[in-house]
């Protein structure tokens, strides 16, 4: 039994000039929902844990997919993951790689959706 309530929602905010997918937890559920978060579009974001996946696994004949591999990012398949609640630790995100990305949460508490995540390019 967790100590807090999860939060479900929070806002993404894609700061970068590339598309990413968004893995998602499902209510009543054991499986993903992928959402492709365009660049720099924002979105209210639903997860029954509390945790996202983000990656760029686009279909090879996708248009996200080219533009990943025209950039030379081809091996980021697996960006990292993100929470509405810092781990024990104290880490909102984990990245796989240290370049080029980061991940920064900031709670806004008087937004209905207290949380904001934004993925952007160092």
């Amino acid at each position: 039994m967790s100590l807090f309530k999860t939060i479900k929602y929070v806002h993404f905010h894609n700061n970068t000039d590339l598309p990413v997918n968004i893995s998602s937890w499902v209510d009543g559920s054991n499986t993903l929902q992928n959402s492709i978060i365009q660049p720099g579009a924002k979105h209210l974001i639903h997860s029954s844990v509390g945790e996202w996946h983000i990656d760029s696994m686009f279909h090879v004949d996708s248009e996200e997919y080219k533009i990943w591999k025209e950039r030379g990012l081809s091996k980021h398949h697996i960006i990292g993951k993100f929470r509405s609640r810092p781990c024990a630790s104290g880490n909102y995100s984990w990245l796989e790689y240290d370049e080029p990305f980061e991940c920064i949460y900031v709670e806004v508490p008087e937004n209905k959706v207290p949380g904001l995540i934004t993925l952007s390019i160092k």
